[in-house]
């Protein structure tokens, strides 16, 4: 008898550990070194030497963006090789049209410029303007939409860089309530003594 009971307790133990050890097939581990990753702050990513921080795309205004609307892509970029690099352009299939934008003064009005030059440097610590929230001096205009575009989903965007070469990303769609996340670079256009680590290029 006692053989038996043993042996049952044995049979229930093991069942118990099996079923604690079960994994979701849909589960993807976290891996530090993945090309992407995403979470509610937006999506990173590298290609070569260049790092993404928090991609992603203003809020929309009722939950969706129509087509023919406009929206704003917010990111903060590295540049962490020993040379300068240039990030040429940011296109989306989303999106008719971009323009990458640039806040000379860090007042939240920015100009169109051709491109950003990548300084081999990392961001100089800034303060944002009094009453302004904190951003980052460069963000890219997706003019012209051609879908509807949900809160809560992703649109691919590709980045293209001079030397390190291009990169596509799925940036998330913000939802509606979210608060924009504070960019790693408070906001900071350079000076010729301290020449910010993106600035704009006209070539």
């Amino acid at each position: 008898m006692r053989a038996v009971i043993v042996a049952v307790v044995t049979i229930v133990v093991t069942a118990m550990a099996s079923g604690c050890q079960t994994e979701d097939p849909q589960a993807v581990p976290n891996d530090p070194q993945a090309p992407f990753q995403e979470s509610l702050m937006g999506t990173n990513a590298r290609v070569g030497p260049i790092q993404l921080i928090g991609v992603h795309v203003d809020a929309p205004p009722n939950v969706r963006y129509r087509p023919g609307d406009e929206a704003r892509l917010w990111f903060t970029v590295f540049n962490e090789a020993p040379t300068a690099d240039v990030l040429r352009s940011v296109s989306s299939p989303a999106a008719g049209t971009t323009k990458i934008r640039w806040d000379a003064d860090c007042d939240g009005t920015a100009a169109d410029v051709a491109a950003l030059t990548l300084r081999p440097v990392q961001p100089n610590p800034a303060t944002a303007p009094p009453g302004v929230p904190p951003f980052d001096a460069y963000h890219v205009q997706l003019l012209a939409l051609d879908r509807e575009i949900l809160a809560g989903t992703t649109i691919p965007v590709t980045f293209a860089f001079d030397r390190a070469g291009s990169v596509t990303v799925e940036a998330l769609v913000q939802p509606s309530n979210a608060v924009r996340p504070e960019p790693s670079n408070r906001c900071y256009a350079g000076t010729s003594a301290a020449p910010a680590a993106v600035e704009p290029s006209g070539s």
